[in-house]
């Protein structure tokens, strides 16, 4: 006999889910909002109310006259943890990327939201597969790259062993035959990738992806009271301090992404050395 058990729990859980994310951000919750998403009687839509409301007694009240469950200001989330694209892709018809509705494409933005698009770095698909199968299988495969340092495109022996992301864009973090040393290769910049079953272990341990530091980041001296203070809000700091953990080898990406941050055309943090 088929086991209905767990299907039936999931999908009671992402119904208690739904309850808390429309009363956190929309401020009621409907029983129609319920029976028209999930397709569930009134009555069960009343009772995932009910259930809600013993996990978090706080979190709304019923509006008699407008026959709706009100949120309060005093509520806060059990069950999840509130996120603004999720808000925005679910009430607002924004772009969403991996949420726990399960969308994970991209859609245009209502009329009171936009997205700042930038221009894509991507690798192609067979790229990228052969390079994920030399990291998954300890391959060592041979490269076309394009160099921007050299301004050169030509073929490299590469032992890939791990991949990173600076937040734009991918690549893989492998020993270099031609340098002697490991290097990080857009995967975009790699314009071709020979098929290889060739497996061969690294000859040395990559110390800079394996050590992890800290960096110390707080406004930036020259800011005024009121900007650091809307610095320090902005980065959530303690003390007046916000403190990083990353791998050494992907340090730099770090202190790049953070040196983009301005306040009136000022830096608006520096790093505690």
């Amino acid at each position: 006999m088929e086991n209905k058990t767990n299907d039936r729990n999931w999908a009671a859980m992402e119904r208690l889910r739904f309850i808390e994310v429309c009363a956190w951000w929309k401020g009621i919750v409907q029983r129609q909002d319920l029976v028209g998403l999930f397709g569930i009687s009134m009555a069960q839509a009343s009772a995932d109310l009910q259930l809600y409301l013993e996990m978090n007694p706080v979190a709304f009240v019923y509006n008699l006259r407008q026959k709706r469950y009100e949120a309060t200001a005093e509520m806060k989330c059990v069950m999840t943890k509130p996120r603004l694209d999720e808000a925005a892709a679910r009430f607002l018809g924004g772009p969403v990327r991996g949420v726990w509705t399960g969308l994970t494409g991209e859609s245009e933005g209502g009329g009171c939201i936009e997205v700042l698009k930038m221009p894509a770095r991507e690798s192609s698909a067979a790229v990228a597969r052969r390079v994920f199968l030399a990291l998954l299988n300890g391959l060592r495969i041979k490269v076309r790259y394009a160099s921007v340092n050299s301004g050169k495109e030509e073929w490299r022996w590469l032992r890939p062993h791990a991949l990173g992301h600076n937040g734009a864009r991918w690549h893989v973090r492998a020993w270099c035959e031609k340098t002697q040393g490991f290097r990080d290769f857009t995967l975009s910049r790699i314009a071709e990738v020979e098929w290889s079953r060739e497996e061969m272990d690294l000859p040395a341990q990559d110390k800079d992806w394996e050590q992890w530091v800290t960096l110390q980041v707080r406004p930036h001296h020259k800011l005024s009271d009121q900007q650091r203070k809307a610095v320090e809000r902005d980065y959530a700091m303690r003390n007046g301090v916000l403190k990083l953990k990353v791998r050494r080898a992907m340090e730099g990406y770090l202190r790049d992404r953070l040196g983009l941050a301005m306040a009136d055309g000022k830096p608006a943090l520096r790093l505690l050395e």
